[in-house]
């Protein structure tokens, strides 16, 4: 017979990529999850683990079964969390993905009022960018993420609205404007950050009929400001995903701009844990607030 144990050491071997992460992950011995994952290897009467000097992989029976093992064991959790709920008890866990932005202006004030309202709960966060955190929460890691909308297939939270705002050294030509004309931009050599939304850059000059002249391309927003900061082009980015900026840098807002919108996606498929359920009430109650602050 097949056992939760089982399927939880199988599932964090193929997440860690290593049965030492896993039973570190787990707070038990490596022996014990080697155990668990031969025991049910034995039991199905097939390999489900690739072992090798690059780490632990999932064969194809190995992938299957723990697709289905993660649904089990979410099921098993909202299952648990509805018995503490149903005794009166604040506990449970809440898993968030989120990205540098949302992070740092729209989950603090999100996760103060929650903690206040539910001390109990174990909230924990896993960090990325927009395209890491809707995959973390494909995949089961994450019970409620933040996500540029739309966020098709999910139950979807909408939450602020962002636009794309130029930086450029203060010594810049284009500084001296009080509003930008995106034409203007035309010419201007401009460092894109995937972090910072690339996509909506190209397609906000598409629009319009204009092609940006694309200088470099980095992964992160702060490598594009660093590099904006030595003179090697401007960048556009969403005005939250700015931070504080050296005061050799300067944002100007682009008329006409782009915007993207921010929200909160939870998988719809599934039922909601009494925790997930709290939290998304509350970011309903919140939205306008946060909608204002962040127009």
């Amino acid at each position: 017979m097949v056992e939760l144990q089982q399927l939880r050491c199988l599932v964090a071997v193929l997440d860690t990529g290593s049965f030492t992460k896993a039973a570190t992950t787990l707070h038990v011995t490596q022996g014990a999850v080697s155990h668990a994952v031969n025991g049910l290897e034995r039991e199905l009467g097939v390999g489900l683990v690739r072992r090798g000097r690059g780490g632990a992989s999932a064969t194809d029976a190995g992938a299957r079964v723990a697709e289905h093992a993660r649904a089990v064991l979410a099921r098993l959790r909202v299952a648990e969390e509805e018995v503490l709920a149903m005794r009166g008890l604040r506990a449970g866990r809440l898993r968030v993905g989120s990205f540098t932005s949302a992070s740092t202006r729209l989950l603090p004030g999100l996760l103060a009022a929650y903690r206040r309202e539910h001390p109990d709960v174990e909230v924990t966060l896993r960090e990325g960018n927009d395209l890491q955190t809707r995959d973390l929460l494909a995949d089961g890691e994450v019970d409620v993420a933040f996500v540029v909308l739309p966020a098709d297939g999910h139950d979807v939270i909408a939450l602020s609205e962002d636009e794309l705002v130029l930086v450029v050294p203060e010594t810049h030509r284009l500084a001296r404007h009080r509003v930008v004309p995106l034409a203007e931009l035309v010419p201007e050599p401009l460092i894109l950050s995937s972090g910072g939304c690339a996509t909506l850059v190209r397609s906000t000059f598409r629009e319009h009929g204009l092609e940006p002249l694309e200088s470099g391309a980095v992964q992160e927003g702060s490598t594009a400001l660093a590099m904006v900061e030595g003179g090697l082009g401007a960048t556009l980015m969403p005005e939250l995903a700015v931070p504080a900026l050296p005061g050799t840098l300067v944002t100007r807002p682009v008329r006409p701009t782009g915007h993207r919108r921010l929200g909160l996606a939870a998988r719809s498929q599934e039922a909601h844990s009494p925790a997930l359920q709290a939290f998304l009430a509350l970011a309903k109650r919140q939205a306008p607030a946060l909608a204002r602050r962040t127009a």
